[in-house]
């Protein structure tokens, strides 16, 4: 159902690392979420909170579209202008990104069937060389559809409380996904990955199952904070 769609996903979407000096000349790498490119100047829309954890010795990069093609040295993002209150990020990758995503400005049907897409679960070891070795990288797609419409409130434990306005997903992303795209069949974007529900508990009185369900931050709010910044989208 969603081949079309993931093959155009898969030339727009990305993982973002955060490369961080450790001391003695050596640096750490991981992976700290997702982005997708929306416009072929190299723009891309993500999520606020994966970049909490910024101190002066810590850059975020652009590695390539992961696993299919890498690129060395990576390419320093930068900021062009977030949204807090909403948790909306829009960077920049020095390049040119010729494939478009078609972004909705409406919030999708309850009941649509949907895709979440991210990079969770990387596996990143040193080669022979001492460098990063990128090929354990790899995406990761979860099918599901549109439960309901929310609004949840989310803590970053440091000060800051941004509001997740959207829908929620049956199926929850796993860490490393947010900021990660939400589309339909036919490639068309929705949603960000933001958030996860809190655990709830269905029980019988005997048997117990914790249930998440995956908040998406809406596109009409993405599409608002591109239009105040000037930021124009792919034609």
């Amino acid at each position: 159902m969603f081949v079309e769609a993931i093959k155009k996903i898969a030339k727009t979407m990305f993982p973002i690392f955060f490369v961080e000096e450790i001391g003695h000349g050596q640096t750490t790498l991981g992976i700290c979420g997702t982005g997708f490119f929306i416009n072929e100047e190299g723009v891309f829309a993500s999520v606020a909170h994966i970049f909490d954890s910024k101190t002066e010795k810590t850059k975020y990069v652009f590695s390539g579209f992961l696993p299919d093609n890498v690129i060395n040295p990576p390419l320093e993002i930068q900021e062009l202008c977030r949204d807090d209150e909403h948790d909306i990020f829009i960077g920049k990758v020095n390049m040119k990104t010729p494939d478009s995503l078609t972004i909705s400005d409406k919030m999708p049907e309850i009941g649509k069937t949907i895709c979440i897409a991210g990079y969770p679960l990387a596996e990143i070891t040193l080669n022979n060389a001492g460098g990063f070795e990128l090929s354990g990288v790899r995406r990761y797609y979860q099918p599901s559809f549109v439960l309901d419409y929310t609004s949840i409130n989310i803590d970053n434990g440091k000060g800051i409380i941004r509001t997740h306005q959207g829908f929620l997903v049956r199926d929850f992303g796993l860490y490393g996904m947010s900021g990660g795209p939400v589309f339909d069949v036919n490639g068309k974007i929705y949603g960000i990955q933001g958030s996860v529900t809190r655990p709830r508990i269905s029980t019988n009185g005997t048997d117990s199952i914790s249930v998440q369900n995956a908040v998406a931050i809406k596109t009409d709010l993405v599409l608002a904070l591109l239009e105040s910044n000037d930021i124009k989208l792919i034609k």
